[in-house]
Formats: structure tokens, sequence, C-alpha cells
């Protein structure tokens, strides 16, 4: 006999705030220029494509503990790394065995210049500052690849190669691992009755609103058409559910201004957490998510399903 699903009414967690309170942060650079990075040339990389430098010192090589993980065996474990001075990132060889490369010359210490490229291994980066029009345009292919063009979340392609990463993660470390399938309740019927210019502006306020009250390391991402993804890695079943009953709120609690009026909008949530213990593939761990979506939907819409 099938278990009963937990699903949580409208009134079983309290209100949310606007934002997480227990968010996670980054340790930003020195540089205080979100937009210096290093972009990955190859092997091509639709994940990692585009890493932005946002800590003052980033050690990289093939060891699971550095800042930029290169898992190949022609990059040693600790293969070198990336320093902010004053004058800007300064890249050390950490006397690794096959050496580091700017320019196609062999470096023991360089200050890096905008365009420069670089090679770890196998592995070829290019370093880019903000005030590069070359960043400017990988930035634009970037997330021409990686975003959902109508709501700025990421896409289901993105989604899927960065779960399979992460599942494998989890696996390894036994650790937590959560994904929340969420599907606005009726949406045919607002295209139905007010047109899809007006479904396209209730997708881009709903990606919106859900990005707002998710943690900064969660990836959200449209999945098709009013379906979304919400990836939280570290996290259980209890803390997945509330910080989907906190998206669930903020969908419904406000009604969504249109060129037609206000219109009031809901959803409903299926939430799953990964076992460690046993190997599972993305798409049937997507489908664990998608059946407590679907009890979410039997059970009246406009609720939070585990």
């Amino acid at each position: 006999m099938l278990a009963e699903p937990n699903c949580r009414p409208a009134s079983a967690i309290p209100e949310a705030e606007n934002t997480l309170a227990h968010s996670r942060g980054r340790l930003r650079s020195n540089a205080g220029n979100d937009k210096t990075c290093l972009v990955q040339i190859y092997p091509p990389n639709v994940v990692d494509g585009m890493l932005l430098l946002e800590q003052p010192k980033i050690l990289v090589g093939r060891d699971t503990n550095a800042n930029l993980v290169l898992a190949d065996q022609s990059v040693s474990r600790s293969h070198a790394e990336l320093e902010w001075t004053d004058d800007g990132y300064v890249l050390r060889d950490l006397g690794s065995t096959n050496g580091t490369q700017v320019n196609d010359a062999s470096v023991q210490s360089r200050l890096l210049q905008s365009g420069d490229t670089i090679h770890f291994g196998i592995f070829i980066f290019r370093f880019l500052t903000a005030d590069s029009i070359e960043t400017q345009y990988h930035e634009t292919v970037y997330n021409a690849l990686v975003r959902d063009v109508l709501t700025g979340t990421m896409n289901k392609r993105y989604l899927l190669e960065v779960m399979e990463r992460e599942i494998a993660r989890a696996v390894r470390q036994q650790s937590l691992l959560s994904v929340t399938m969420l599907d606005i309740d009726h949406f045919k019927s607002i295209n139905d009755t007010y047109g899809h210019l007006i479904g396209d502006e209730v997708l881009k306020q709903f990606g919106g609103r859900v990005a707002n009250v998710s943690r900064c390391d969660d990836l959200l991402a449209r999945y098709g058409g009013e379906e979304f993804c919400l990836l939280m890695a570290g996290t259980d079943l209890a803390e997945a559910c509330e910080i989907a009953e906190r998206c669930r709120q903020v969908v419904a609690n406000t009604p969504f201004q249109t060129e037609v009026g206000p219109l009031d909008i809901s959803a409903s949530f299926g939430v799953a957490c990964l076992d460690p213990v046993r190997a599972i593939s993305t798409l049937d761990f997507l489908q664990l998510a998608d059946q407590k979506l679907y009890d979410a939907k039997s059970a009246g819409r406009n609720c939070v399903c585990s």
C-alpha cells in the first residue's frame, strides 16, 4: 500500500520573510570587481565555462579541496594559485609536474593581464578583466548557453549537467542533496484567458519571486513550460520543504501585477531528497520530485508535498 503523501497546506508554516536568513554568502575578492574571470577555452565546459574570481586566493589543482578543481592526470593535485595583490591577480606555479604556461611560456610567477591565455595541463583558460570588451562578449555567449531567455533562470540543459555532477558528489561524499519541482497552477487557463504575452509576464515574475527567496547557492532552472526546478546542495528534506514553502508563499500571497490587472497565482511543489547510499540517475531523481509534484496537484494544488 502506498504511503499517504506528506502535503503541507497553506497554513502549515509561518509567513515567509523577504529573504532567507541563512543564505550562504561568498568570500569576495579585494578587487571589488565581480567581472574579473577565467573563461575555459578547452575542453569546452557549459557548466563552469565562465569562472568569476571572487576570492583573494584561488588554489588550482586536481585535489577535490582546490577552489578550481581540474580532474585530469595532466594537472597536479596542487598545481598553481592565483592571488589578488594591489596590482591585480598574480599566478604562481606550485611546483606542478607539467608546469604552468601563460601565452605558451612557462612561468613560476606572473602578474596576469587581460587577455592572457593560461595552460594548466590539458586545460586552457583566458584571463579577462571587467574593462575588456571580450569579457562582455564571453559573458553574453555564456549566458545564452545556460540561461532561459524568457525568465532569466538557468535552463534545462545547464540544470541536467549540474545535477549529474552534484549527484555524483553527494554519493561520493555521502552528503545531502534535495530537489524541488515547481509548477504554476492552472497556467493553461491563464494563457487561454489572457493570451501568451500575459502568460510570459507571469512566468518572468514567477521566476523572479522564487529566485528572490532562494539561497544564493541554490540552482533555479526553468525545466519546461510552466515547470521549474530548484536544486539544493547540502540540504535535507525538512529544510528543502521549508524553502519550498517560502517559495509557495511568496507566489501566492501577493497578486501578480500584469497589463490586464492583478492576477492571483499559486503553484504546487514536489520535494525529494537523495539517498546517497543508493545510486540513482539524474532523471530518476527528478522523477521522484515529479511524483511528489503530482501528489501536490492531487491534494488540491497550492501546497508542498514530500
